[in-house]
């Protein structure tokens, strides 16, 4: 972990001394295709059963031009992730991870084209919330067809770190489209009972937005 935030510090340095030229701002807003990668021994049963999860993020960026091939785009999002889990024996049994994060990612960008970029960086992220939503016979015996939400943020590790990589466009009007994916280097749990699982944040995200040049 230390050796990861000071990749990140030399990151951030090594791009503070490198005069910057513009500096334009905008919100974004995507959807999010999340999914956990298990590493492990007990994790064939958890992959059988693991789905991928449909979700969103929102935020802002300030993208830093240093010149016409070159920038950097630090972001502040708020991310759901998370991931669905499903029983072939027992069709009434439906799971999910629910995690909200805040999420910073800094993405240096060159630009291939006036409008393509290809984007990379490091990532950051605070957990704010978790949940495991749940339903099946034996957790909806007593709330009927409601869905079960236990608290799990204290099995969750507060903080995430990660790379995140892509392409961009941004067309002469200033509106900005962009495909990327997450992967979490930190194991997201804390912990798991009779389970000797890592749980990795991989997250697929598809982001709109506009930049006020």
């Amino acid at each position: 972990m230390k050796k990861l935030l000071l990749l990140t510090i030399l990151f951030l340095f090594t791009i503070g001394h490198i005069k910057a030229q513009d500096v334009y701002f905008g919100p974004k807003v995507g959807i999010n295709l999340s999914h956990f990668i298990f590493t492990g021994d007990d994790v064939d049963v958890l992959k059988e059963m693991h789905k991928m999860k449909l979700s969103s993020h929102f935020g802002g960026f300030a993208e830093v031009v240093f010149s016409d091939y070159l920038s950097v785009q630090p972001e502040l999002l708020f991310s759901i992730k998370g991931a669905r889990f499903r029983d072939d024996a027992d069709d009434d049994f439906k799971s999910a991870y629910v995690l909200k994060y805040i999420s910073l990612p800094i993405v240096a960008k060159y630009y291939v084209t006036k409008e393509v970029s290809i984007e990379a960086g490091p990532q950051v992220a605070y957990l704010l919330s978790a949940k495991n939503i749940e339903t099946s016979d034996v957790m909806t015996s007593n709330i009927g067809s409601e869905a079960a939400s236990v608290d799990i943020k204290d099995r969750m590790q507060n903080f995430d770190f990660g790379v995140t990589a892509g392409v961009g466009y941004l067309t002469k009007a200033g509106f900005y489209i962009s495909a990327r994916y997450n992967f979490g280097i930190l194991n997201a749990k804390t912990s798991e009972e009779d389970v000797d699982a890592v749980f990795h944040n991989g997250t697929a995200q598809l982001s709109f937005g506009f930049s006020f040049q």
